[in-house]
């Protein structure tokens, strides 16, 4: 759904990765790629993990992202060889779109509300995708442009696997992408989400 109108925030979405492309269009405010999950999460042991968050060249990530793993307590296995692969792959994509060597990485383990209120970042652009638990929730057209005036009437909700960019206000202060964390405190549940940045 392609729309021209000022201040709306307006997604692309697509089942093929070349959805993230379309970031670069400037009526363009969110490309989602949607995907299968790429990880049996339930074989992840998140129990004592700590969050990760690093820097690195994008020719020097795979080590850097190997360390970060084993120091936030990650065991080995063929779910985290996914993991890490993945993680890899999507920070080269991102590197490429957004025509930079260095990237900030974040792999959150997420129990509470977080980010609860709809926001756009102070960036050019975010890549969020969640490997376990709910996926990022999201604002397109009308509910986009009127963030702020109440609980927005039309929510959408990326899936477990699911990749998106979403334009930030460093990006464009007209219509950048309306996001939250879906509150999930006291509800038992659990996310694992990756968040990658131009460093």
């Amino acid at each position: 759904m392609i729309g021209d109108t000022k201040n709306r925030s307006v997604a692309l979405i697509a089942e093929n990765i070349g959805a993230l492309d379309a970031i670069r269009d400037d009526q363009i405010s969110i490309a989602l790629w949607q995907r299968e999950p790429v990880i049996d999460s339930a074989s992840l042991d998140l129990d004592g993990i700590a969050d990760i968050r690093l820097t690195a060249n994008i020719d020097e990530l795979s080590d850097a992202l190997n360390d970060a793993l084993a120091d936030a307590g990650y065991a080995r296995s063929r779910s985290l060889t996914a993991l890490q692969n993945d993680i890899e792959s999507l920070a080269h994509g991102f590197a490429d779109i957004m025509k930079t060597d260095v990237v900030e990485i974040r792999l959150e383990h997420v129990t509470t509300n977080a980010c609860k209120k709809f926001h756009a970042d102070y960036v050019t652009a975010r890549l969020i995708t969640t490997y376990s638990g709910q996926g990022t929730q999201w604002l397109d057209g009308d509910d986009g442009a009127d963030c702020g005036c109440g609980e927005p009437h039309h929510i959408q909700q990326m899936r477990a696997g699911d990749v998106a960019l979403f334009k930030g206000r460093l990006w464009s202060s007209d219509a950048p992408a309306i996001h939250r964390s879906p509150p999930i405190e006291g509800t038992g549940e659990e996310r694992l989400m990756l968040v990658i940045n131009p460093a």
